[in-house]
Formats: structure tokens, C-alpha cells, sequence
């Protein structure tokens, strides 16, 4: 068998961004019709909320975000053990995203919106199911609309509005602004007078929402949302007043769209078959019993058709074929020139 080498001209890599649909059923926009909670989750005192794109009972139903309350002292949420005051619900979710976010060496860091000054006790977070995307959410997709009473906030990221893209540790982080598909209303100004109003990490899927914004005055730019710190009844009843709450406001905006997006790396390696390379077959079914060549005229005027290109590593192992959709015909007055690609 022989072979021709690749020299380094011969391949390229290139990356592809694929931008689809986040919610299920290749949906953009979730609207107050596709969007469901389980009456029997709620009840739970779970201290989250999962919201479906059907009801529970229907089939075919698939969790689509999760909204939960998180409070550094741990208000918010009845203790799992009333001889342990500070140990709840609220004081773990907190606890939880700000190791998350900010890594576990951080211990309960406190959350920090738009600006050193801008810290808060307490944490409204929206968490996207990892079975509706791939790889990450796509910035400047987010549009999330809350209505309470009279007051209508959108909601975007600045990932338009911005040059160089911020992180914390190794995750990308874009402040949450008043705006739309990643451009503020206000120009480059993303800050109320208690700070952006939230944070957006796409590579972990997760909006951390400002509740000291939220419960600003429509004319301070907030939403006027009442968020209660204090204890429940008991651990095990309804879903806690701040996430059904933040639901509430959620559903009557009607409108919550973001897109995903996935990094496709693939290599091409560019094939040319010159006109004295693979004229002669290797098909055993062309030689008699004797050895002799059973078509004469492939002696003096050989032709093959080629219908796969296998990739050989320098180890003569196969490591790749690409097949033909249809046989190309090489002989001695002709070339090709093929492109493979290998896409991970």
C-alpha cells in the first residue's frame, strides 16, 4: 500500500460558533404558556422552584430553569433544626453559588454587582437545566422580561456594550443591565444606586439576580419587589415568598428568551492525488489463479475509482476514513483535489 504525507500546508484548523434555540423543543422564547411548576416540588421545602415547559402530568415534559433565594446569614427560610438557628436553606443556597462562582478557597464570598461597593446579603438566582444546551448560553441572547403591577423591567447582558469580556476565576461573567439582546438602554452606564442587576455566567448557565435593585423604587429603577427575610413557619412549607415571587414576576413579563451556543473545532486536510499516485488497483478479484491480470487493458491503461480516503498516523495505524458519496475515476491524465474534514 502506499501513502502520500500531509506537510503542514496541507491541513488548517478552524473553530465554528452553532447558535440554536435554548429552551426545549428549539423554542427562543419562553412565554407564560410554556411555562409550569409542580405543585408537589413546591411544597417540598426544597428551597428552589423548578419551572417545565408542560405540566408534570403531560408527557414529554422537560425542566427548563430552576429559580432559588440564597441569604449569606441564612434569613429568608426556616432552619432545617430549630437548635440551629443559622443552619437553613437560604445560608446553604448562598453558601452553594458563592463557591460556585467564586471558588471554594473563597469560602462564603459575599456577591458583588457592578462594582467593589456594590455587595449584597442576599442572592435571587436562575439556573438553566443542563440538558437544554451543549456547551454554554450565548451572550448577548438574554433577554428576560419581570413585570410587577405597573412596573415592566427588560433585562439583558452588556456583552455588546463591553471590549473586554470580565471573569471570575476561570468563568466568564457580563453584568445584567437594563436592555435588550446585550446592549443597555442607558448606554454604558449598567449601575443603580445599589449596583448592576445581576451577573450572567454563561459557561455555568446560571443569572445570580440582584434582590437590592429588584426592591428599588420604579423611579430608582427597580421593581418596587417586597423581599422577606424573615424566618418561614416551618422548613417544610410552600416555597419560600422571594422565589415565588420572583416566578410571579417572571410569568407576568411573558417573555424569556436566550439562545445556547456550541464551539465546533474541526481540521481540514486538503487531498491531492497526483496524476502518477493510486492508477493501479489493489482489488485482489482482477488477477486470475496464475497471478496474470484478468483485464488487459488495465496494463497499459490503468483506472481506478476511488470511494474512501483513510488517514494514517506515522505509525501506519488508521486513525480516520472518509468515504465518497459517489466514486471518483483516476487514472494517468487526470487529479484530484479533495478536502477531509475531521471535526471533534
Amino acid at each position: 500500500m502506499s501513502y502520500i504525507s500531509f506537510q503542514p500546508s496541507d491541513s488548517i484548523i478552524v473553530q465554528e460558533a452553532i447558535t440554536a434555540p435554548l429552551w426545549a423543543n428549539n423554542t427562543y422564547t419562553l412565554t407564560n404558556t410554556s411555562m409550569y411548576t409542580s405543585s408537589v416540588q413546591a411544597a417540598s421545602g426544597q428551597g428552589y422552584l423548578n419551572i417545565y415547559n408542560l405540566p408534570t402530568t403531560a408527557t414529554g415534559y422537560s425542566l427548563q430553569y430552576a429559580l432559588a433565594y440564597g441569604h449569606i446569614s441564612g434569613s429568608g427560610s426556616a432552619p432545617y433544626n430549630s437548635n440551629v438557628p443559622g443552619n437553613t436553606p437560604t445560608r446553604d443556597i448562598y453558601g452553594q453559588y458563592s463557591s460556585l462562582v467564586y471558588g471554594e478557597a473563597a469560602g462564603v464570598y459575599p456577591f458583588t454587582f457592578g462594582g467593589s461597593n456594590n455587595t449584597s446579603r442576599d442572592i435571587l438566582v436562575l439556573s438553566v437545566s443542563r440538558a437544554q444546551y451543549k456547551e454554554s448560553l450565548k451572550p448577548g441572547s438574554l433577554n428576560l422580561t419581570l413585570v410587577s403591577g405597573s412596573t415592566t423591567l427588560n433585562l439583558t447582558d452588556n456583552s455588546n456594550d463591553i471590549t473586554l469580556t470580565s471573569y471570575i476565576g476561570s468563568n466568564r461573567v457580563y453584568q445584567i443591565i437594563s436592555g435588550s439582546s446585550g446592549t443597555s438602554y442607558n448606554g454604558s452606564d449598567i449601575q443603580t444606586v445599589s449596583g448592576s442587576y445581576g451577573l450572567f455566567l454563561p459557561d455555568i448557565s446560571t443569572i445570580i439576580l440582584n434582590p437590592r435593585v429588584l426592591s428599588l423604587s420604579a423611579a430608582n429603577g427597580g421593581l418596587g419587589m417586597v423581599i422577606d427575610e424573615t424566618a418561614s413557619t416551618s422548613y417544610t412549607s410552600p416555597i419560600g415568598t422571594n422565589v415565588a415571587t420572583l416566578y410571579s414576576n417572571i410569568y407576568s413579563g411573558n417573555s424569556f428568551s436566550m439562545n445556547s451556543l456550541e464551539t465546533i473545532t474541526s481540521r481540514y486536510f486538503n487531498v491531492k492525488v497526483n496524476f502518477t499516485d493510486f492508477n493501479y488497483t489493489t482489488n485482489p478479484s482482477v488477477i486470475d489463479a496464475n497471478g496474470n491480470i484478468i483485464y488487459t487493458t488495465l496494463v497499459n491503461n490503468p483506472e481506478t475509482f476511488v470511494t474512501g480516503i483513510g488517514l494514517y498516523n506515522m505509525q501506519n495505524e488508521l486513525m480516520a476514513i472518509a468515504k465518497l458519496s459517489t466514486p471518483l475515476k483516476k487514472n494517468f491524465t487526470g487529479t484530484l483535489n479533495l478536502r477531509v474534514k475531521l471535526q471533534s
